[in-house]
């Protein structure tokens, strides 16, 4: 998600296409926590802009997804697990994400597949 709010790639595309009203928007409670994080003390983007940035993504989601209480440890990252267990609680069909060490290996887990962010704009543009 950082990627798609500050770069032109296949991660803006993606979020793009989602904007379009081709695909839903399922956002993890964790990824809008950490976007946060990662806009604010790793990038230096003020509140005000932060807050902006969330409140488009959060209008675009038709479901802000919680982390269930039971997260299975799937990925051998915590947090990623947190991230997975948030979208299928929330019914995401796709993880759209670019981490090729714990999540984009998966493949699939239960209902959710995840895939790279050029994957999912090829899959729509089919």
């Amino acid at each position: 998600m950082v990627s798609a709010v500050i770069a032109d790639g296949p991660p803006r595309r993606a979020l793009e296409v989602i904007a379009s009203g081709a695909s839903d928007l399922v956002l993890p409670e964790p990824v809008a926590v950490e976007l946060r994080r990662v806009l604010g003390r790793k990038l230096a983007l003020d509140d005000s802009s932060i807050d902006a940035i969330l409140a488009l993504l959060k209008e675009l989601a038709v479901e802000v997804a919680r982390v269930p209480d039971q997260v299975e440890a799937i990925s051998g990252d915590p947090d990623d697990d947190r991230i997975l267990a948030a979208a299928i609680s929330g019914g995401a069909e796709i993880l759209i994400s670019g981490d090729t060490r714990h999540l984009l290996p998966l493949g699939q887990h239960r209902s959710t597949r995840v895939v790279k962010p050029q994957a999912f704009v090829a899959e729509i543009a089919r």
